[in-house]
């Protein structure tokens, strides 16, 4: 199991001394450099040693699918440019959140939404495919999403996009939220590709810490019963004091929870 952490692209080597193995940056922040900024970064990314195997943030939150000036040619440009960058950073997997966007507006024929969403999501795993990425579909908690909260939900509409370049992932944060099983992991370990964390309680995300009194081992131990050796990544995006203080401790205590949880 390899640790991650998420940040943007400035913040890489306060990932590095933090001890992460991996960065999990913003697509969109790649995607919009322009080409000496982009190259420049190019050789950060490799200097830092750190894996950039995940990048998330595919489509701003700000989009809606069910809009009328929702264009999907477009963001499937978007998703073709960034990939094009991301694949020459070793980016092999990107995680679909985008809960506003997949959101289903009130009164909407849910099997229509569900065929139209499947389109979208089919259309850019086809896109991907093209540069070696997997995207992964996230269950979302109910304060996200409408569509798509659970495992087993992403399960079944997995089968409705049908397409081999389409997994899920899991939560902490949000399988709380749902009240979902731990051992859901286990049950749909088949399709769990990657794996989030940060401390679930309230509204702000938090590095994960010995002594903030939540206990995140029933979490490892139900990714290391399903087999998981994949990345764990910490989607911390709010910081009490000191980020590299924070993250340090955070990769530290992750580490001995994994070891523990064997």
């Amino acid at each position: 199991m390899k640790f991650g952490c998420f940040g943007t692209c400035r913040q890489l080597s306060l990932i590095k001394k933090a001890g992460f193995d991996s960065a999990e940056l913003d697509f969109c922040e790649l995607t919009a450099m322009d080409e000496m900024t982009y190259a420049g970064f190019c050789q950060e990314a490799y200097s830092s040693g750190l894996g950039l195997e995940v990048f998330s943030g595919l489509i701003p939150l700000t989009e809606r699918f069910f809009s009328a000036d929702f264009s999907l040619e477009y963001w499937l440009e978007h998703t073709k440019k960034g990939a094009a960058r991301a694949s020459r950073l070793g980016c092999t997997m990107i995680p679909f959140g985008a809960g506003k966007c997949r959101s289903i507006p009130e009164g909407y024929p849910v099997a229509d939404a569900a065929a139209h969403i499947a389109h979208i999501v089919r259309s850019l795993c086809q896109v991907l495919m093209d540069f070696g990425i997997l995207l992964v579909i996230e269950p979302l908690g109910p304060a996200n999403s409408n569509y798509l909260n659970t495992l087993p939900e992403v399960a079944d509409f997995l089968k409705l996009v049908d397409h081999p370049g389409c997994a899920s992932m899991c939560d902490l944060r949000h399988m709380c939220r749902t009240e979902e099983p731990l051992s859901n992991i286990g049950q749909y370990k088949e399709i769990v590709r990657h794996a989030h964390i940060d401390d679930p309680r309230g509204d702000r995300r938090y590095f994960p810490g010995p002594d903030d009194g939540y206990d995140y081992l029933p979490y490892f131990q139900a990714l290391h019963k399903a087999g998981y050796d994949g990345l764990v990544t910490v989607e911390a995006t709010s910081i009490r004091q000191d980020f590299l203080t924070e993250a340090a401790f955070c990769a530290a205590y992750l580490r001995r929870l994994s070891e523990k949880s064997k």
